[in-house]
Formats: structure tokens, C-alpha cells, sequence
């Protein structure tokens, strides 16, 4: 029931109806083929939004579903025992595969044997090691026909490295586009309120036009009055608030 339920977690985002405009040819859901996506970009830019809009908007076209989040944090650094580690991943993975707790594998093969005549959404969500994707999609014959796989990575490199092809940069937004963010964050709607105009131009621009940073800095104006805004952004120019310093630094 939870699952047929329509999501409008990602209804009035800023932009995104254009991604998932230019990600259409890429993933070319009409083809049996089994397909590597990319999905590449710097920190906070929104690819892991984008691929979870794909999630929600796709995932009813295939047998089964999974979205493995923040892959990197799973993999441990430095990494002595691979095969180990690789393992691990595996585990987790069919686990969240098949809606079932800890399952145990014996050898790095059984994601192949139990998925290979599956059509199934597969999104690695911040991925930043080969030795990730190895454990988790190393061949497309891993998976049945008209499978998708797609990898969230700031690393371009090793998107080609695995053989993957079908890569979608995610660019920073228009100037128009991270005012629109910042206001939703911070007016709920997507242009300022009367009297803001120009003071929400300036805190876009300061915010660098990442829209992670957009977010931030809107909640961080959210509520206040014109002359607590005029007051704030002297200090901000010079020495911002320390959470959305070190996101903007992230």
C-alpha cells in the first residue's frame, strides 16, 4: 500500500523537469538492453536528488527495486580486505533487493545467479571506488534484459573506467534558476517576496549558485524581517554562519 502510493516529495523542485528531460535518451527505457548510467557532478549540485526522482517516477516499470544511498561511507577506508568489504556490499544489497534482513551470501557470484533473469532499477548513490561497482553491477549480464543501473559519482574517471558510456554532467543552475531555489527554501514559492527582490539576488550570489548552499542559506533567512536580512548580510559577506560555511566548503 506504502508502495502504490503516488510520491510528491519532489513536486515544485527547481529545474528538475529539465533533467529528467535530457536523462530520457540516456536511459532509453523502451530498449531490452541492459544499461550503466552515469550521473556526474560536484558535491551538492543534486545528483543524488535526480536519480531519486528517476527512482520514484521509474521504479513501477521493473520487477525489483533498489537505491543503495551514500555508497562511499559503506566501504571501508583504507580498505585491507576487499574481498571482505565487496562481500559486505553485496549483502546489504540483495538484503535491500529482496526486502529482507541480512541475508548471507557465500562467494561474490549470487547477485549474478539471482538477478541475471531480473528486470531491475539498480541506483548506486555516491559511489567513489571501482572496487564499489565491482562488487555491486561489474557486468551488465548481471542483470535480465531491460535492467537499469545508475551510478551518482563525482568522478568521471571511473565511470569510463568501468566502461560506462552513457554519463549526464549535471551543470550548475542558471542564475535565474538558484534564485528560484533559494526562495522555495526560504518564501516557499519560487520568486521573492515583495521587497526582497534585491536581496535575494545578493544571498544567491553568495551562496555560489550550489544548490545545496541555495538550500541552506534560504533556511537560514526563512522567517526573518527585511531589516534582520539587511543586518545579517554585511557579516555574511565577509565570515558566513558556520553550517552553511562548511556545507559551502564541502
Amino acid at each position: 500500500l506504502n508502495n502504490s502510493t503516488p510520491s510528491r516529495d519532489f513536486i515544485g523542485l527547481v529545474g528538475m523537469g529539465a533533467h529528467m528531460e535530457k536523462m530520457k535518451p540516456l536511459l532509453c527505457l523502451e530498449s531490452a538492453e541492459v544499461r550503466m548510467i552515469g550521473i556526474w557532478g560536484p558535491s551538492g549540485i543534486g545528483k543524488s536528488t535526480i536519480a531519486r526522482i528517476l527512482y520514484s517516477e521509474h521504479s513501477h516499470q521493473f520487477q525489483l527495486c533498489v537505491f543503495m544511498e551514500n555508497i562511499k561511507v559503506r566501504y571501508p577506508r583504507p580498505c585491507y580486505d576487499e574481498y571482505s568489504a565487496k562481500l559486505n556490499l553485496q549483502k546489504e544489497f540483495l538484503s535491500q533487493t529482496f526486502h529482507h534482513n541480512d541475508i548471507e551470501i557465500p562467494h561474490l557470484g549470487v547477485v549474478q545467479e539471482r538477478l541475471n533473469d531480473k528486470k531491475v532499477l539498480v541506483i548506486l548513490d555516491d559511489v567513489d571506488r571501482l572496487g564499489q561497482l565491482d562488487a555491486l553491477a561489474k557486468e551488465t549480464r548481471w542483470f535480465g534484459p531491460g535492467s537499469r543501473v545508475i551510478i551518482t559519482t563525482e568522478d568521471r574517471k571511473l565511470l569510463q573506467g568501468h566502461g560506462i558510456n552513457h554519463i549526464y554532467k549535471v551543470d550548475l543552475p542558471s542564475t535565474k534558476e538558484a534564485v528560484q531555489i533559494f526562495c522555495m527554501n526560504t518564501f516557499g514559492q519560487n520568486f521573492p517576496k515583495d521587497g526582497f527582490e534585491g536581496l535575494s539576488w545578493e544571498v544567491a550570489n553568495l551562496a555560489g549558485e550550489v544548490p545545496l548552499g541555495l538550500k541552506v542559506m534560504g533556511s537560514y533567512f526563512r522567517g526573518m524581517s527585511k531589516e534582520e536580512w539587511k543586518s545579517a548580510l554585511p557579516r555574511l559577506r565577509t565570515s558566513l554562519d558556520g553550517e552553511i560555511e562548511s556545507i559551502l566548503k564541502f
